[in-house]
C-alpha cells in the first residue's frame, strides 16, 4: 500500500495557481503559498500556541476506502466530508490525489477527488480520515516536505 501512497501526484488548485506534492519532497512555492494562506487566516483559527509552534496541513478524501465503491457511494461520502470541513473552523482547497499514469482512460486507480485542510495538526487530520474509512492521510507542516500518516 505505502508503494500506491508515493506513486501519487498530490494536486491542489487554488484560485493562484495549481500545485503538484508528492511524499517526501519539499515544494518552495507550495511552502510560501501556505505561509501566506495562514498568515490570511484570523487570529481565533489558529490553534492556541506560541509563535514558533508550526501549523500544518493535510489532505484527505472520502473516496475508495479501502475498497474501490461506486461512484455515486463516493460522491455522497465525499459530499459529506466537504460538509464536515465547512462546518469546522479549517479552510480548504479542492485537491485531487492522481495515482502515477493515472489520468489516462486506461489508469488502474482512478483520479479521486479530496481536499487541503488547514490549519490542522496531525491528530486533527487522522481524525478526519478515519471517519471516513481511510488508510491514510496527507500531513504537512511549514519547512518540512509532505508525509503520510498511517491511520
Amino acid at each position: 500500500m505505502e508503494a500506491a501512497f508515493l506513486a501519487t501526484t498530490y494536486r491542489v488548485e487554488t484560485p493562484e495557481r495549481v500545485f503538484d506534492l508528492r511524499i517526501g519532497l519539499f515544494s518552495t512555492e507550495f511552502d510560501a503559498f501556505m505561509r501566506h494562506q495562514q498568515a490570511l487566516l484570523p487570529p481565533l483559527a489558529a490553534p492556541a500556541a506560541s509563535a514558533s509552534q508550526a501549523i500544518g496541513w493535510g489532505i484527505v478524501t472520502a473516496y475508495n476506502p479501502g475498497e474501490r465503491l461506486a461512484d455515486d457511494q463516493n460522491e455522497s461520502r465525499q459530499r459529506r466530508l466537504r460538509e464536515r470541513i465547512a462546518a469546522s473552523a479549517c479552510a480548504f482547497f479542492p485537491a485531487s490525489n492522481i495515482a502515477d499514469g493515472g489520468e489516462g482512460h486506461h489508469a488502474s486507480w482512478p483520479v479521486e477527488p479530496s481536499y487541503l485542510v488547514f490549519p490542522v495538526d496531525e491528530q486533527q487530520v487522522a481524525a478526519l480520515g478515519r471517519a471516513f474509512g481511510q488508510l491514510a492521510v496527507v500531513y504537512g507542516e511549514r519547512g518540512l516536505a509532505p508525509r503520510l500518516l498511517w491511520l
